[in-house]
């Protein structure tokens, strides 16, 4: 796997040459990890690992301040990134009804404004 990783952070470094890694835009880096880690022949959990991997990698790379890198690394290590992915991959396969989600936030507002 470690030939894999090596291909993919080349192939995520390269897709993000022109953005500044910053705890405000760390999804970019996610969403590129996804698509670059979904053309290869892993599948499920181990592209959620590699995917999850090449960002704190890529984490870890930047010239950010320390707190930053805090921030983000803490994001990743505490399993935050890894359930983002899996949301976006529910989403990506129309497991996640939208406006059912939408009428229960609604009601949820609605009985804290009461």
């Amino acid at each position: 796997m470690s030939e894999i990783f090596e291909e993919c952070l080349v192939k995520l470094h390269n897709a993000l040459i022109n953005v500044d890694i910053t705890v405000k835009n760390v999804m970019v880096v996610v969403k590129f990890a996804m698509e670059i880690v979904e053309v290869t022949e892993l599948k499920g959990e181990e592209q959620k690992e590699l995917a999850v991997k090449l960002v704190r990698q890529v984490i870890v790379n930047a010239p950010i301040s320390d707190d930053e890198e805090k921030l983000c690394l803490d994001m990743v290590d505490n399993g935050v990134m890894g359930n983002m992915m899996d949301l976006i991959s529910d989403a990506s396969k129309g497991n996640i009804n939208i406006n059912t989600a939408k009428k229960l936030a609604g009601g949820c507002c609605s009985a804290i404004w009461k």
